[in-house]
């Protein structure tokens, strides 16, 4: 059974934390009883096959508490994104487990769109439910009646009181600011956009908790799904790369460890390129190395040939990411860091450290490399939501700007996040700059009048924090 009025219940929280609101303490504010809904649901219909699938509730938990703690406009987006992924990976795994990559993104797909289809079934199954829960008792009925009559009476006399006393008014100002929120909501346009974004989302979890429930458990999954397995072009790609990757390493350990390059060629110009195509490089090979280790061959020289081939991809992939992260080093030492800068140093770390559970594949092709690279990628990608890219960037460009002739660009630290507030203000006491300052006293006004109007539901402690620190300038 699904508890449908929990999830109306759901909805209308729903509705009044995020509808023409900002994203803030909101989100752990909605995630804690959403998913106290869904494990409850998934626990009294007996489908928890596998409980060591809800350790993706830690990372859906610290990437909502991202939202209260940090204002990193990158991240605030794409953990829209994020978040839902790892509930649905959580669904895969408490309900149905996989070690097979392909039955992974087809049942990902697959609950995403298939509960689409139940929705029909799901409104039914409400329908019914709320009819078996409309006779109430006597006691239930006087209950209902009696917080009818109270609550509008207590709210007249909050109201009056406030107009009479100023202390009183602060006191409850929070009940205040509701109800006039709420009915301006219910007096304006918006409140039609509301009520169809608040049916569209009661239905998608209603069909989602349907699914889940009668219909993905029961689903047999396509296992006919043919990885490419053509042996005699694998050993032939792995060869013709690893000669390729030889001749490339060597140039690079000549030209930058050595500084020996083209007379015709700046080094400064020779290293600060290629870091992002190498990168993808890096990825490729990775790729490649788990494509020829899907399926045991039954030569045993043939094995041993793909292993040796394998490996030494491995090893020159490690020279091609040591390449691609000294180049881009070189490159931000000239022209600071961004956070796509920082984040290829993030895929690069990431990788690298990859090659642990790749090396084990390799060995044996039995080995749940699935598991690890997930444990790997959603650990590292948490980590670095709470590593803070904004202050970091900042703060390493200011030093450069200090410390050297680097020129600052002011305009990419002026983003729409608070993280590096802190030091923006450190470096309008210290700098000289004329046009800096005139900049960063435009950016601080803009900012105070954008911080002010917030309301509690996007209540963020960076944004809090800079706020006052604004505040105290004027």
């Amino acid at each position: 059974m699904i508890n449908y009025l929990c999830v109306l219940l759901l909805v209308i929280l729903n509705s009044i934390l995020f509808f023409d609101k900002e994203l803030g303490i909101s989100v752990i504010i909605f995630t804690i009883p959403l998913l106290l809904l869904l494990i409850t649901t998934l626990k009294n219909n007996n489908r928890i096959n596998n409980k060591k699938g809800f350790l993706f509730l830690i990372p859906i938990i610290l990437l909502s508490l991202t939202y209260l703690i940090f204002d990193n406009t990158l991240f605030k987006y794409l953990n829209i994104a994020v978040i839902p992924i790892l509930y649905i990976l959580m669904y895969i795994y408490v309900i149905k487990p996989t070690n097979n990559l392909e039955i992974l993104f087809d049942d990902l797909a697959r609950l995403i769109f298939e509960p689409l289809k139940y929705i029909g079934n799901s409104l039914n199954d409400a329908t019914k439910s709320f009819k078996t829960n409309k006779k109430l008792s006597d006691k239930s009925k006087k209950n209902i009646k009696s917080f009818i009559i109270v609550i509008p009476i207590l709210i007249l006399i909050i109201y009056l009181l406030s107009s009479a006393d100023l202390i009183f008014k602060d006191m409850f100002s929070f009940i205040i600011n509701f109800f006039d929120g709420l009915i301006d909501s219910l007096f304006s346009n918006d409140v039609y956009y509301r009520i169809l974004i608040a049916f569209i989302l009661f239905t998608y979890i209603s069909g989602t908790l349907y699914y889940l429930i009668n219909i993905y458990n029961q689903e047999k999954r396509n296992t006919n799904v043919k990885p490419f397995n053509d042996n005699n072009t694998i050993k032939i790609l792995l060869i013709s790369l690893n000669i390729i990757y030889i001749i490339f390493d060597i140039i690079q350990i000549k030209s930058l460890l050595f500084h020996k390059i083209d007379s015709n060629i700046s080094y400064s110009t020779y290293a600060r390129q290629g870091f992002f195509q190498l990168a993808i490089v890096s990825i490729i090979n990775i790729s490649l190395i788990l494509i020829a280790k899907r399926k045991e061959i039954k030569d045993d020289n043939n094995n041993k040939l793909i292993n040796i081939m394998c490996y030494l991809t491995l090893l020159l992939t490690f020279v091609i990411i040591l390449s691609s992260g000294y180049r881009m080093h070189l490159y931000e030492l000239k022209y600071g860091y961004t956070t796509l800068r920082l984040l290829v140093y993030v895929a690069l770390v990431t990788e690298t450290i990859l090659f642990i559970p790749t090396i084990l594949y390799i060995k044996n092709n039995k080995f749940n490399i699935l598991k690890y690279y997930m444990i790997t990628c959603i650990s590292i990608y948490t980590l670095i939501n709470f590593i803070n890219i904004d202050y970091l960037i900042a703060k390493r460009n200011i030093y450069l700007y200090e410390h050297s002739n680097y020129e600052l660009d002011i305009d990419y630290l002026k983003n729409y996040g608070t993280d590096n507030i802190n030091l923006l203000i450190k470096l309008n006491n210290n700098t000289k700059d004329k046009k800096i300052k005139k900049e960063l006293k435009q950016y601080f006004n803009y900012m105070q009048d954008h911080l002010n109007n917030n309301s509690w539901q996007e209540y963020n402690i960076s944004k809090h924090n800079a706020y006052i620190k604004i505040k105290d300038l004027h």
